[in-house]
């Protein structure tokens, strides 16, 4: 049985890879991103990344890699390829000495192929999940539709981390109506500010924002 966090986000560039990278530098965890899809405005993938900032960490290379920044099923349809499932299974055999942070692409509800979505990829895992929540407009909705995902797929929510400037009404109101879609109180694992680009010293400051554990 794996130990350890996976992080999706309410949509797609919302900070999955800025608190990935924090964890993995504060825990000293395994980095693992199982489907890429495009690279960034660099080059670079995300466990790139995470590499460049926790260089003492291990960073898994993923199983998917495509080059269309897409959703992953169109991405590997694009490549004439289709994502299996059963490849993620080598995983969970592995007895890793240390917490594995793993990151999903896109929200919870993006496609992997015709059958499955990212939310099954998490349920396939067995890790409980870490939602990373932006605080701009919109938010509400798009983390409270998730929560309610997450009740209805019954996968233990650790908590929300939250991307952005500080927005406690907004925070307020997605704890109050969180915690009755759930069924008991969501919690703030931390709230960071958003970055277009982060580097070891960065991360390195904002590790006391994001506890997990």
């Amino acid at each position: 049985m794996l130990k350890g966090f996976f992080i999706s986000g309410t949509d797609t560039s919302v900070g999955k890879t800025i608190v990935a990278s924090i964890l993995v530098n504060k825990y000293d965890a395994i980095y693992y991103k199982p489907i890429q899809c495009g690279l960034d405005a660099n080059g670079d993938k995300d466990s790139d990344i995470v590499k460049n900032i926790c260089k003492k960490s291990t960073i898994m290379d993923e199983t998917y890699f495509f080059k269309k920044s897409a959703s992953p099923n169109i991405a590997a349809k694009n490549e004439g390829k289709l994502i299996d499932i059963n490849k993620f299974r080598k995983l969970l055999s592995q007895k890793l000495k240390k917490k594995i942070v793993i990151e999903g692409a896109g929200g919870l509800n993006v496609p992997l192929n015709n059958k499955f979505l990212m939310i099954d990829l998490v349920k396939f895992f067995g890790l409980p999940l870490i939602l990373v929540c932006r605080t701009s407009l919109g938010t509400i909705n798009h983390t409270l539709l998730s929560i309610s995902l997450l009740k209805q797929k019954n996968i233990k929510l650790l908590g929300l981390v939250f991307v952005g400037n500080k927005e406690p009404e907004t925070i307020k109101t997605i704890l109050n109506f969180g915690k009755k879609i759930y069924g008991k109180k969501v919690k703030i694992l931390g709230q960071v500010p958003l970055k277009t680009k982060i580097n070891k010293s960065i991360i390195e400051k904002m590790k006391e924002l994001v506890v997990a554990i």
